[in-house]
């Protein structure tokens, strides 16, 4: 590369305020007072307010994120040593919980000075590869049921069919009630076993979905209507919240439907019957996107169901979308498993956060169309909530 001429005018050095800006980080200087003096782009959104309307306001004022910074800084102020906490949940006043990275290091007046004066807030959002990272996981724990209830199928349905011909033989050829009867139990026995492969086989035959214009809150509203006629939802308050401005979106209906009503009747059979509340939202998740098949972001409809139920243990909540794990005594273990494969089908992510004792929270991100083809998917005027 030539050299400059001796006379060329340099140009100025870049502004460190417009390099802060560029940054994906989220960036925030905070006083002593817990004050803050400045942000940039990214910590502004993920605090969720403008650059104008935080400075010189309190960080602890700023939802989940602000009291975590406010803890971290607090801890930097005392030590005069900088602190790093990864993975920490977030929750927001209008959206998904966020997963941040946040390091805190303390800035000194001058050289030399052993008193921190300020901090420098560094924020990394990992929200959105965690959730890339989800949906690989689940679509290879899928691949993998898949190819167990083949295997399964293999092994299992030929042998059953055996099995309940010579029952049905036997049961022809007993002369007492209490052959008769024992011969009815096993052929009631297999075709138990035979439903619940055939349940199983979901993950291995790759059913085409039946893809239409669907209005969310139409098939919403007809799975709230079945849930209220359970009796597990005598006393429970069921609650609807929607966006109305959420347009239809390509999916099977009927699909879609069997996921909402198995989430909503774990939520019922988790609350108490007296005090119990269901609480079902919709909304547009700008924030949380998937990536569709041109690596394009593609924005996602929310779809919340929330109860204040008894919870789910720490060591269970990992383990509830495998097939056949129930801690219920009367379940299969598959509705979970099932509710994630059709919801994976459809491109979108099923996810449970729950703390035991206080109650769950599922939550289904559906994409949106990515231009605007139908009718906003209003609540059905003639089923008030």
């Amino acid at each position: 590369m030539p050299a400059a001429p001796p006379n060329a005018k340099r140009e100025p050095p870049r502004a460190l305020e417009n390099v802060l800006d560029a940054l994906l980080d989220g960036v925030l200087l905070v006083n002593r007072e817990g004050e803050i003096e400045d942000a940039n782009p990214e910590a502004c959104r993920i605090l969720e307010a403008s650059a104008e309307a935080i400075r010189g306001t309190s960080i602890e004022r700023h939802s989940d994120t602000g009291r975590e910074v406010a803890r971290l800084a607090k801890r930097v102020f005392a030590s005069g040593q900088p602190v790093v906490e990864d993975e920490v949940l977030c929750g927001r006043r209008a959206a998904s919980p966020l997963t941040l990275d946040l390091s805190v290091s303390p800035l000194f007046p001058a050289p030399g000075t052993r008193e921190a004066d300020a901090v420098v807030v560094v924020i990394r959002d990992r929200t959105i590869p965690n959730t890339l990272r989800e949906i690989v996981s689940q679509q290879e724990q899928l691949a993998s049921f898949g190819r167990i209830a083949a295997g399964i199928a293999h092994e299992v349905k030929n042998p059953l069919g055996g099995i309940r011909g010579a029952a049905e033989l036997l049961a022809s050829w007993s002369s007492d009630d209490r052959s008769s009867r024992a011969a009815d139990l096993i052929v009631r026995e297999v075709d138990r076993i035979s439903n619940l492969v055939e349940e199983l086989m979901v993950f291995a035959r790759g059913d085409e979905l039946e893809l239409a214009p669907t209005n969310l809150h139409q098939a919403l509203d007809r799975v709230l209507d079945l849930a209220r006629m359970d009796p597990l939802s005598k006393g429970v308050a069921i609650e609807r919240i929607y966006d109305p401005s959420i347009p239809e979106i390509e999916a099977d209906a009927d699909r879609l439907s069997q996921v909402f009503l198995n989430l909503v009747r774990n939520a019922l059979q988790a609350v108490p019957g007296t005090a119990g509340r269901v609480e079902v939202e919709t909304r547009v998740s700008l924030d949380h996107r998937l990536t569709g098949p041109d690596r394009r972001s593609i924005p996602t409809v929310e779809i919340k169901i929330s109860d204040n139920g008894r919870g789910i243990a720490p060591a269970h909540l990992e383990r509830l979308a495998t097939p056949f794990f129930t801690t219920r005594e009367k379940g299969t273990g598959l509705g979970l498993a099932v509710s994630r494969h059709w919801v994976t089908r459809h491109e979108g992510t099923l996810q449970i956060k729950s703390t035991e004792g206080e109650g769950t929270t599922v939550r289904v991100h559906l994409p949106l169309p990515t231009r605007k083809t139908a009718s906003p998917a209003q609540t059905d005027s003639s089923n008030p909530p």
